[in-house]
């Protein structure tokens, strides 16, 4: 079985707009995050952190109902294993690849490096409204991740910051 092809170009105002307008509180991490301390590149999805209340999560779940997600697992079958992106799926915790009607939208509950949701939203900058991950956490995030692309962001995040 293949996945099927994202649903829609991401449009990143209107995945945040359907977020706000349900009054869910999340913070930005990823490529927009690095945007947010001056290091643009090119992204495919919008990660958020969703604060982890049951009261955020039903928020949370009554937004993807208007953004109409389909859960991306790659090549296996989101139906066989049980992962749904409602407030019961979501109250199960992990993290979710969901293609929604404006994009990839990644919703994490699981990030290596990041110690807890009160540490993430303490060190959060806002830009236009929207919090995105402080540089100390987006760096303890992207190390731990240790991926190739995380690597070359923490090396642009230093350079933009003039560090070595």
């Amino acid at each position: 079985m293949t996945s099927e092809p994202p649903r829609g170009a991401l449009n990143p105002q209107a995945l945040l707009d359907c977020l706000a307008a349900h009054r869910v509180e999340f913070v930005v991490i990823g490529g927009f995050s690095v945007a947010a301390h001056g290091v643009v590149r090119a992204t495919k999805d919008l990660d958020v952190v969703p604060e982890p209340s049951a009261a955020n999560r039903r928020r949370l779940a009554a937004a993807l109902v208007e953004l109409d997600p389909q859960v991306d697992l790659f090549d296996m079958d989101a139906d066989e294993l049980g992962i749904t992106p409602d407030e019961e799926g979501l109250a199960a915790g992990g993290n979710r690849v969901l293609q929604t009607i404006h994009g990839r939208l990644d919703v994490m509950q699981d990030v290596p490096g990041l110690r807890s949701w009160e540490q993430l939203r303490a060190g959060a900058v806002e830009r236009g409204g929207v919090l995105y991950a402080g540089y100390e956490q987006l760096v303890s995030m992207k190390s731990a991740a240790g991926r190739e692309q995380d690597l070359m962001d923490i090396a642009a995040l230093r350079a933009a910051r003039g560090e070595p």
